[in-house]
């Protein structure tokens, strides 16, 4: 009897030293945190000519993405063509809504128009132009520490049979290190030249429209 109450106890024993050491297991390897990420959060400068918000009203987007963009996790290109997904670093909201919101918050501050809005929208105002654009490359490719970028775009003027202003940025940025804040900031500066070249463009039809108003 006292073998067998013997025997239960050291089974007890042995029990609890095998849940404690599967706690602990699964304690050390517990995966990390995940880190989410949202552009369009860079402070830009004051207008060196403030005034009154001028009234073009603008739609950004919809974008077309490649592949890799269309997942959450932010996207490092390797040597290969092995594309690795940082499955701890993610676009918060997904990549498309991230990236149409800084670059109509850009677009907003280089036209210095309060009627600039990112798709989907249901504003309460008529459009003067839309921006439909098509990424076909923004990715950091690690071995070259650059942003490489290829995006078209396309200028509608609203209300107008004229064709669209079709126009491309092909660029490649360099990115200050690997990390993925490093990675995110080429993004933004990628971001902030596009949108520099939209409100050019904008700009310059509105200058031409102005040419040619009777």
């Amino acid at each position: 009897m006292i073998d067998r109450n013997s025997r239960f106890s050291d089974l007890r024993v042995a029990i609890l030293l095998v849940s404690f050491g599967v706690s602990m297991l699964g304690c050390l390897g517990r995966s990390p945190d995940v880190e989410h990420y949202l552009l369009g959060t860079t402070e830009k400068p004051a207008p060196s000519n403030p005034g009154a918000p001028v009234d073009l009203a603008v739609l950004v987007g919809p974008a077309r993405l490649p592949i890799y963009l269309e997942r959450p996790q932010i996207a490092i290109l390797k040597n290969g063509g092995e594309v690795e997904l940082a499955e701890f670093s993610r676009w918060l909201g997904g990549f498309e809504v991230s990236f149409l919101r800084s670059l109509s918050l850009g677009l907003a501050h280089d036209l210095h128009s309060i009627q600039v809005v990112a798709h989907p929208s249901s504003a309460p105002f008529s459009l003067d132009y839309r921006v439909r654009l098509h990424i076909d490359d923004l990715v950091f490719v690690s071995d070259r520490k650059i942003l490489r970028t290829r995006i078209r775009w396309a200028l509608v003027r609203v209300g107008e049979d004229a064709p669209p202003g079709l126009f491309l940025m092909e660029a490649s940025l360099p990115v200050e290190g690997d990390s993925i804040e490093a990675i995110v900031e080429a993004y933004e500066a990628a971001i902030a030249e596009l949108s520099s070249r939209v409100a050019a463009e904008i700009n310059r039809a509105e200058g031409s429209l102005e040419t040619f108003s009777p």
